[in-house]
């Protein structure tokens, strides 16, 4: 079972996790059961309880490998890292995701479970996790994120975006699931009968995930095959309606998305098509970017995850 840990942090880490710049929290002593919460005891001169953040994921390795997949949502420089590791064979972190601040810091008196700041961790007991949560505020203090991941369909993005960003606390989901969800449906050669319907369909079953997640990466399509197995490009004003605050275009080798469709489908796909198919998902892609002032990053699907994540944190 999962549990909620307390630990100490400094004043400026911790100011950069509710500013969403520090998204990595490193120990060199991790806790052996699993952690759904970490709580941070904020130290000099704060010397109080003053937020929780939900554990995305954990992180494992050698200290070298560990900075290159998370160096950039560190919050820290390379050098403060490599003091702090100096010697220790394996390195350790806490992915954080929605962070929430108490509506009123803490004293450590007040809990049972620790009374004196962790050198390490501590594991709250249930009584003390409950007397924390029902002080939290009801918004995320990190600011909230949307990225739009687009690519036709194989290129491979469902994938990378989730090796990519799931260790950042993003919340990462499909628009065909989103429309499903709401009752609507594609068939087996990827044709859609109602684009728009689907569209508005999908806008709204965002909505309702943006009311669950702070950070969320949805992967869809810029363009569509519609039921006259024409290519249609998905109106301006759907992207304009989702607020989001990242545009992004995988692409791929036409004649290696054919080969994985015919694997995963088992239909033959033409990679002239898909080639044609491509360019005009980046044409429209680059048309919306410009029509709601989001710049496009336009990212080939052979690129690591590590540094996918990397080149998306700089503009942020």
């Amino acid at each position: 079972m999962s549990k909620a840990v307390l630990i100490s942090i400094y004043y400026e880490h911790l100011a950069k996790i509710l500013s969403g710049d520090k998204v990595f929290e490193y120990r060199k002593v991790m806790p052996s059961q699993g952690v759904s919460h970490l709580v941070f005891y904020c130290t000099h001169p704060v010397k109080k309880v003053v937020a929780v953040a939900e554990v995305a994921g954990r992180l494992d390795g050698p200290p070298s490998r560990i900075w290159s997949d998370t160096g950039y949502g560190a919050g820290i420089t390379r050098k403060y890292y490599r003091d702090y590791f100096t010697g220790q064979k394996s390195a350790s972190c806490f992915a954080l995701g929605n962070v929430y601040e108490l509506t009123k810091p803490l004293k450590l008196a007040a809990l049972s479970s620790c009374k004196v700041p962790p050198q390490s961790f501590c594991y709250l007991n249930d009584d003390d996790t409950e007397k924390l949560f029902n002080k939290l505020s009801d918004d995320p203090s990190n600011p909230s994120s949307l990225i739009f991941v687009g690519g036709i369909h194989g290129v491979g993005k469902t994938t990378i975006c989730r090796k990519a960003f799931e260790p950042l606390g993003y919340h990462c989901v499909t628009a065909s699931s989103l429309i499903s969800a709401y009752g609507c449906r594609t068939d087996t050669n990827k044709r859609v009968d109602n684009v728009s319907n689907n569209q508005h369909a999908l806008v709204e079953q965002l909505a309702l995930e943006k009311k669950r997640h702070c950070r969320i990466l949805l992967d869809g399509h810029f363009t569509l095959i519609n039921s006259q197995e024409d290519i249609e490009p998905i109106d301006c004003s759907v992207f304009q309606k989702m607020h989001l605050t990242h545009l992004i275009l995988f692409k791929g080798n036409p004649s290696e998305i054919a080969r994985r469709l015919e694997i995963r489908d088992g239909r033959e796909w033409n990679p002239e098509f898909i080639s044609s198919f491509q360019q005009a998902e980046e044409q429209h892609a680059r048309h919306v970017s410009d029509s709601i002032g989001i710049p496009l990053q336009i990212i080939e699907n052979t690129v690591s995850p590590a540094k996918i994540a990397k080149s998306v944190s700089r503009r942020s």
